[in-house]
């Protein structure tokens, strides 16, 4: 299975090499999970993420699904 994972702001530094410049494709299997993506990705924990699976805010431990698309956000702060 497949899914898009699209990475903003500072966390794009994170994406693996050859990726497109916000986004990747993964493949995943039937129990992979937020958190699975974010340890393949090497994103640290104690990174504070906003994640949006297909628009809808998703927790680490949700099972992706074919087609989904995982957005992580570092937080947003404005003035």
């Amino acid at each position: 299975m497949e899914v898009e994972v699209k990475l903003f702001a500072t966390l794009r530094d994170y994406l693996p090499k050859g990726s497109g410049k916000f986004s990747c494709k993964m493949e995943i299997d039937g129990r992979t999970r937020i958190r699975d993506l974010l340890e393949r990705l090497k994103i640290p924990k104690e990174i504070p993420k906003i994640i949006l699976v297909n628009g809808v805010h998703g927790k680490e431990d949700q099972v992706l699904k074919e087609g989904d698309v995982v957005s992580i956000f570092p937080p947003v702060a404005g003035g």
